[in-house]
């Protein structure tokens, strides 16, 4: 026998669809039209009912509900003395609540359901069928308060919706090559993996642009400062039969505090909690030279993979007021994985409200720069790298330039034009004065020819690695051939140098 749908499949709490109440309340909203949307009807008629299909709304109402047009109530199914009647077959539930979303008095209402619908042996007693009903009735609604009480007041149960949302949706998925640990929660499809190589698709978001200093002075960690993130969540991460080690990606500042840089690290993965484990090593210092942006004592609460979106919970702002410099940092060490494509950011259980500068949808945009003050539609997107004063780090600017449709020649130019207002923080490594001679791109190979002064580098890998990694940040290139005056590099600077050179790999810790 089919169950029939106790609930309208639309009803979720404001702060969460995924959460709704067994009773009514304010905090209900209506997700049929894809917003939240306050509820005109009685919800104990409809939304909490089998009636909810006859709610006009869910027929398709709403315009009805716009122009205030009376919404009548719910109906109700006519007394019956028949035992036939009595009992109601029930209908297949074509709303059934999706594997992603988990309401915690679903599972105790439905074995209350299957009970109501029990079938019994008729009475002989004469006693009037409506009662039977009555007392049946009062036992479902016994079984389901106890049920409900028991989630609610039970040891180590969440005292808010926040909480709630942090228990019942799943900690991060992870790939299916690491070995498996017992899940805490129930697990979701998502499966984050370490992209195999850097993105380069289109900027679809706001970008993290360069700042003269600092809105929130970096801030270094000592013996004597609070337990943090670190101290509190590395516990998870330690070595264990079931971990095992994987590169990630981590997103620090430089030594000046104005750039992102991204760095690889090798780190321990406990089971499948592989981004749990990058945030962990995100909130640990850094090595050789960098900067760590996230403040010491915020702990991650919670992280959970739901359609493709990260739903971060901090205990506090993981950065000072008016900083987003450590928020985009988490968004980014995120958007490595391939399955996850957006981020949303909680303290407490309760959102976090939209900041320019963070990046809350995948991007491959980093560091903007944007000298002319050109318009998005008005201006290309370019990669540059430089060099960070102290030596220690490659630093990629995305410069907007005027609209081209040659990329590679524009990309090229950007990257002789040397860093402009940043010079005090990132070094030119190719002489000034070095001109661009011509380009051209075949089967993913370009070869770029510069003028005579580009021989004079004083630091020759360096000038070579900065041209490369210019240079392949564009989709289709793979290698890069360097010539000048027309001849091989290789004339002036020896045989090592009578190659194509490819992308450089990230720097590692």
């Amino acid at each position: 026998m089919t169950e029939v749908a106790t609930h309208c499949p639309y009803i979720g709490l404001k702060q969460n669809r995924a959460i709704r109440f067994s009773t009514a309340t304010a905090e209900h909203r209506c997700y049929i039209s894809g917003d939240a949307m306050d509820i005109p009807v009685d919800q104990a008629s409809y939304c909490l009912t089998q009636f909810h299909t006859q709610c006009p709304l869910y027929m398709g109402s709403v315009a009805a509900h716009n122009r205030g047009t009376a919404i009548p109530a719910a109906p109700r199914k006519p007394a019956s003395r028949e035992r036939d009647s009595a009992i109601a077959m029930a209908q297949p539930d074509a709303y059934a609540s999706s594997p992603d979303v988990y309401e915690e008095d679903w599972a105790s209402a439905q074995r209350a359901a299957r009970r109501a619908a029990a079938p019994s042996p008729r009475r002989q007693s004469g006693i009037p069928t409506s009662v039977y009903g009555l007392v049946i009735g009062l036992l479902v609604v016994g079984v389901f308060i106890y049920f409900y009480a028991g989630t609610l007041l039970g040891p180590g149960s969440p005292t808010n919706t926040s909480a709630i949302v942090a228990t019942q949706a799943a900690f991060e998925p992870l790939p299916t090559e690491v070995p498996t640990l017992a899940a805490v929660v129930p697990a979701v499809i998502d499966t984050p993996v370490p992209s195999a190589q850097e993105s380069t698709a289109t900027p679809e978001s706001a970008a993290i642009p360069p700042v003269a200093s600092p809105t929130v002075p970096p801030r270094a960690t000592t013996a004597a400062q609070p337990a943090n993130a670190t101290e509190t969540a590395v516990a998870a991460v330690v070595p264990t039969a079931a971990s095992k080690n994987m590169n990630v990606k981590l997103y620090y500042a430089d030594e000046s505090g104005q750039f992102l840089i991204p760095v690889m690290r090798s780190i321990d993965v406990p089971g499948k909690k592989i981004a749990t484990a990058a945030l962990v090593a995100l909130f640990t210092d850094p090595r050789n030279g960098l900067t760590r942006i996230v403040l010491p004592d915020v702990q991650l609460l919670s992280i959970a993979i739901l359609d493709g979106t990260a739903v971060l919970d901090f205990n506090k702002r993981p950065t000072g007021p008016g900083d987003v410099r450590g928020l985009a940092a988490i968004a980014l060490t995120m958007y490595q994985f391939d399955t996850i494509s957006k981020v949303k950011f909680l303290i407490n259980g309760t959102e976090l409200p939209t900041e320019n500068g963070i990046p809350y949808v995948k991007t491959a945009t980093l560091n903007t720069w944007n000298p002319a003050n050109l318009t998005p539609a008005g201006s290309t997107a370019v990669t540059v790298s430089f060099v960070a004063r102290n030596g220690k780090h490659d630093v990629a600017l995305t410069k907007l330039v005027d609209k081209t449709a040659n990329v590679a020649e524009a990309s090229a130019r950007a990257l002789l034009d040397g860093p402009g207002q940043y010079a005090t923080v990132l070094k030119r490594v190719i002489p000034e004065g070095t001109q661009l001679r011509g380009i051209r791109i075949e089967k993913g190979i370009v070869t770029v020819d510069f003028t005579q002064p580009f021989v004079n580098a004083t630091d020759k890998n360096a000038a070579v690695r900065t041209v490369a990694s210019t240079l392949t940040s564009i989709n289709g290139i793979k290698a890069v051939q360097i010539l000048v005056e027309g001849a091989s590099l290789a004339g002036v600077w020896g045989n090592d140098y009578n190659r194509t050179f490819e992308r450089p790999p990230l720097s590692a810790e």
